[in-house]
């Protein structure tokens, strides 16, 4: 069976973005590589940012705070998106589906892993959104490929992962970047 997992850390967004050109051999607890020298040396290949959000796992492990890591079994939970705009929570519709292109000026619609950023000042409202949903009303919304059991996984994730990330990153004024990867 497929899964998506889904990384959280609070990050200094504008810290990550400044990496790319920065010069320098490499970054202290990174282990070097063809893609962290290129992208170190802001010499970055066209056409493949995947290949550089492939190192923000560990850039944001180390240069940010790592939060904590969800499993959720099944594929299609991009379609959250859909979910999240039929309940009315405009924060989380944009958290969910709003694709961060790091590096600055990445192009590539779906790079592996997808990187979604919100940013400090948008953490209360991600909050309110939260607040504001009830994990009951999740399944009653199917959408093509997310059925019943799938939503119910989603309310869970909802509940028990996604507050307190957000709460963690708010309370350090820091950025929360999210990394959905299903490619383990």
């Amino acid at each position: 069976m497929a899964e998506q997992y889904v990384t959280a850390f609070a990050v200094d967004a504008a810290l990550l973005l400044r990496l790319p050109g920065s010069g320098g051999p490499g970054l202290p607890g990174v282990p070097r590589s063809a893609a962290l020298t290129e992208l170190l040396s802001g010499r970055l290949r066209a056409d493949a940012d995947s290949r550089y959000t492939a190192l923000l796992p560990t850039l944001a492990g180390t240069l940010g705070t790592p939060l904590g890591e969800a499993v959720l079994t099944g594929r299609h939970w991009d379609e959250l998106t859909d979910v999240f705009r039929t309940l009315r929570l405009p924060a989380l519709t944009t958290l969910w589906s709003r694709r961060w292109p790091w590096p600055d000026g990445a192009t590539d619609d779906w790079p592996w892993p997808y990187p979604t950023l919100t940013p400090q000042a948008s953490l209360p409202a991600v909050l309110a959104d939260l607040t504001a949903l009830s994990p009951d009303t999740l399944p009653a919304h199917p959408t093509a490929n997310l059925d019943d059991e799938d939503l119910e996984e989603a309310a869970w994730f909802l509940t028990q992962h996604l507050p307190t990330w957000a709460s963690h990153a708010q309370a350090q004024s820091l950025d929360l970047l999210l990394l959905r990867d299903g490619a383990r």
